[in-house]
């Protein structure tokens, strides 16, 4: 039986020999050779299933003194044939190339020693003499740590060198990348695509083609085929070219069967090689269009507290107890809350208390709030701006406010506070900004407060005013004022004897101009003024606003820099839909720091003759205007943009109050298809302004052509 063992291994040895000597004789090796390579996956498998099973039989027959010799025998056969083919196999597989050598050398060679371990552990099995069987449980641990270092390597071949090691510590905190032009286009986005789809079979261990793409400079130096890549050329890199193949052409890659790249990720990798000549740039200074601008956003890394979304019910039973709810931002957790009566009771506070976790900013002004009231505040942990203008509120008040440790921004103009509840308030609290105008807070003790707590406290008298009774101002019942074809005007009086007048041509209205008598019907852009007279009133405000007719659509856009996340989305600019004076009702974009740049295609050559933008201003809440509108135009969508227009712009923002602005930039008749508009944002906050110095918003809802 020995006789035909050794009959039988001696054969498989020279079938290995010959395999191995046949392959390094020939220039270049077989494609069979290189084919039974490809099965070495699928048998190497076996030798450890079985030499696995036999050690376990093994020491489970010591122990319980039932010892399955013959079964040990056949599986240790069946280990030792498969081992020697899995080796022989494996050798071929190493033909191919693209593996680390001394990983490679390292898994071979303990390969090939589980093989030969194994055939003697066979041998040994059927021996009976008792100081040759002595050595058989010693011998079989040899083998199985053998077979465990052989396996080790093999994966580090396979899948890279910290596949084992890889979820047993705590993975790196990603860097917090909030906006898309803080990306590099290599580190940040590329290497993690690469990372997903290709480093698998392209890395320090496994190098396919001698290609690792763990770096920049291994794709430069490349491998079999040369470079991997060629800055400023996605058509010219090999890289880009074999993503594009069939998937059925062996050279395609990602190889057949494994994770491909989406149309995002192609995209954004063509985007990378042709920008520019350098390979990992910033996003900020790269010419992207919207749709790359979108693919970049999935890489953005946030670091902020996670907050549930607010049950519908909770939400309706706070609207319900007098308050308007609103998102702060499209699709977020994150809640505004105002109280919308003067008269306000503990019960309907304490409702909030449904709310605590998402209320984010509350606005509880002009009301009859109390500091007894307050105390749902302490509940609030993640709130961030207080209003608590003009109610009769008292240092009383900050008993709960010390529990609000998220606080930025409280509003205490027109209330009772003073020194001392202002200064122990922000020993526990530390916000950055609050207003306290028409307070008993004295100028020295702001000027104390700011030095030793590090926050802006604006103490200024703001001016007063009177209000005059007078009618009121003319409504439209229309609410459009952007139109394709015609649009019907119509106003909404309800007292009775008041005569309206307008105009249409920007003057303002007086008791002469066009009395108001039907619905007035209008085909082109309209500049329309109306004042209300009756006997025994003073006259009302004047109604100025424009209607404006869209004369053309926009085919495509692209903007350089995207709107501030809190304010997406900036296809606003062009849906026909301008917004109120509440820069949160999802029809502005907002631009912290920033120009409006986009770049518009017509479709085809138009003649345009003018192009309005219509803007924000608050200046309370960082909003100005912006001081310059310019326009260009060419028939090329990247380059020969000649300036045709220009609009100076010097605003007065010193207004508390929201103001709605319509800036139209007359141009010489051109005929063009593509058009770049740049609205520039007015600049760091002048120093008559709480937060003088820092970067201010601009907010643009419409641009018209």
């Amino acid at each position: 039986m020995i006789i035909n063992n050794k009959k039988i291994i001696t054969s498989i040895v020279f079938l290995a020999v010959s395999t191995s000597v046949f392959a390094v004789n020939e220039e270049e090796t077989p494609r069979f050779i290189l084919a039974l390579g490809r099965f070495h996956p699928l048998i190497l498998h076996l030798p450890i299933g079985a030499l696995v099973f036999a050690f376990f039989l093994d020491v489970l027959g010591r122990i319980k003194k039932n010892y399955a010799a013959q079964t040990i025998k056949y599986a240790l056969g069946f280990s030792a044939f498969s081992a020697i083919i899995a080796c022989v196999l494996g050798y071929c597989l190493s033909l191919e190339g693209g593996y680390a050598g001394e990983v490679l050398d390292i898994h071979l060679y303990t390969g090939i020693l589980t093989a030969v371990l194994t055939t003697v552990l066979y041998l040994l099995s059927e021996q009976t003499n008792k100081k040759t069987k002595s050595l058989f449980f010693p011998l079989f641990v040899v083998t199985m740590i053998s077979i465990s270092v052989a396996g080790h390597y093999g994966s580090i071949l396979t899948h890279g060198d910290s596949f084992l090691t890889e979820h047993l510590k705590s993975p790196e905190k990603a860097k917090t990348i909030t906006s898309i032009d803080e990306l590099h286009m290599y580190d940040d986005v590329v290497f993690k695509i690469f990372d997903d789809k290709c480093i698998q079979c392209h890395n320090s261990s496994k190098t396919k083609g001698n290609l690792s793409m763990i770096s920049t400079a291994n794709l430069l130096s490349g491998g079999d085929n040369g470079p991997a890549i060629t800055p400023g050329d996605a058509t010219e890199s090999s890289v880009y070219k074999r993503i594009l193949l069939p998937l059925s052409d062996e050279l395609h890659m990602p190889p057949e069967g494994k994770p491909q790249l989406s149309k995002d990720e192609k995209r954004l990798i063509e985007f990378w090689l042709n920008s520019s000549d350098s390979v990992n740039q910033k996003v900020a200074i790269l010419p992207k269009n919207d749709t790359i601008a979108k693919a970049l956003k999935n890489y953005l890394v946030f670091n902020k507290k996670e907050i549930a979304y607010a049950a519908l019910g909770d939400i309706k039973e706070v609207e319900e107890a007098g308050f308007s709810v609103r998102s702060l931002a499209p699709t977020a957790p994150e809640l505004w809350v105002k109280y919308n009566k003067k008269v306000i009771s503990k019960k309907e506070l304490n409702s909030l208390s449904n709310l605590k976790e998402q209320i984010v900013e509350l606005d509880l002004k002009n009301t009859e709030v109390t500091d007894d009231m307050l105390s749902v505040l302490k509940k609030l942990g993640n709130l961030e701006k207080l209003e608590l203008n003009n109610t009769k509120i008292t240092d009383k008040a900050f008993k709960y406010l010390k529990k609000v440790q998220s606080l930025k921004v409280l509003n205490l103009v027109n209330t009772q506070v003073t020194d001392v509840g202002l200064k122990a308030l922000l020993s526990e609290v530390k916000p950055e900004h609050i207003y306290a105008w028409n307070t008993p807070i004295t100028t020295e003790m702001t000027s104390i407060l700011e030095k030793d707590f590090k926050v802006t406290i604006n103490n200024g008298t703001p001016e007063g005013f009177v209000e005059v009774t007078r009618l009121k101002t003319p409504v439209l019942t229309t609410k459009k004022t952007l139109f394709k074809d015609t649009l019907s005007i119509k106003i909404d009086s309800k007292l009775k004897g008041i005569k309206t007048y307008y105009t249409l041509n920007g003057t303002e209205a007086d008791s002469t101009s066009n009395l108001y008598t039907k619905p007035i019907l209008i085909d082109t852009t309209t500049h329309l003024s109306m004042k209300s007279y009756k006997k025994g009133w003073l006259p009302s405000e004047t109604l100025n606003t424009s209607l404006f007719k869209i004369n053309y659509d926009v085919a495509s856009y692209k903007i350089v820099h995207q709107p501030d996340p809190q304010y997406p989305e900036a296809r606003k600019l062009f849906d026909l839909e301008l917004g109120s004076t509440n820069f949160r009702d999802d029809k502005w974009n907002g631009f912290l720091g920033k120009d409006v740049n986009v770049t518009v295609d017509l479709g085809v050559q138009e003649e345009v003759n003018s192009l309005t933008v219509s803007c924000l201003g608050k200046s309370t809440d960082w909003i100005l205007l912006p001081k310059e509108v310019q326009v260009f135009a060419s028939d090329n969508k990247l380059s020969g943009f000649k300036e045709i227009g220009n609009l100076k712009i010097n605003e007065d923002n010193k207004t508390s109050f929201a103001v709605l602005k319509q800036y139209t930039v007359n141009l010489p008749k051109t005929k063009a298809q593509y058009f770049k508009v740049i609205v520039k944002n007015g600049g760091l906050l002048p120093k008559w302004h709480e937060g003088a110095g820092k970067e201010s918003w601009i907010f643009v809802d419409e641009i018209i052509f």
